[in-house]
């Protein structure tokens, strides 16, 4: 999940800075008077990719607030073993939770064997 965000910003972050590189060059060099239609058209597309690089922020921060809360959620497990049906249940955070075992709440760290299965039970 942390290469996700980083990948995130760091394709903002690059997205800036081309921005910025492209503004910066285009001062330096002598433009022609454009039409004033050319000078809208150009307008109305940087205003379009500056909406769409906050969408896209805005978006990168809701799918990471999203990812955290659904990750730091409790949830009941059961250990089920297949061979005699016995169920024994825990509470965990959701990120703790892997195929072989999971971390409790109260810190007892649970390793489950090769004729049990780990169900989750969402709230």
């Amino acid at each position: 999940m942390l290469t996700k965000i980083i990948l995130t910003l760091l394709v903002i972050v690059g997205a800036l800075w081309f921005v910025s590189g492209q503004r910066g060059r285009n001062r330096q060099q002598v433009l022609v008077v454009a039409s004033k239609k050319e000078q809208h058209n150009r307008q109305m597309l940087q205003r379009g990719a500056y909406l769409f690089m906050l969408v896209m922020a805005l978006a990168a921060l809701v799918m990471i607030y999203l990812e955290f809360s659904d990750s730091s959620t409790t949830v009941t497990v059961h250990v089920v073993n297949t061979q005699t049906g016995a169920r024994i249940s825990y509470q965990a955070r959701r990120e703790d939770i892997q195929a072989g075992g999971f971390t409790t709440l109260d810190g007892r760290s649970v390793y489950v064997a090769g004729v049990e299965r780990i169900e989750v039970e969402a709230p």
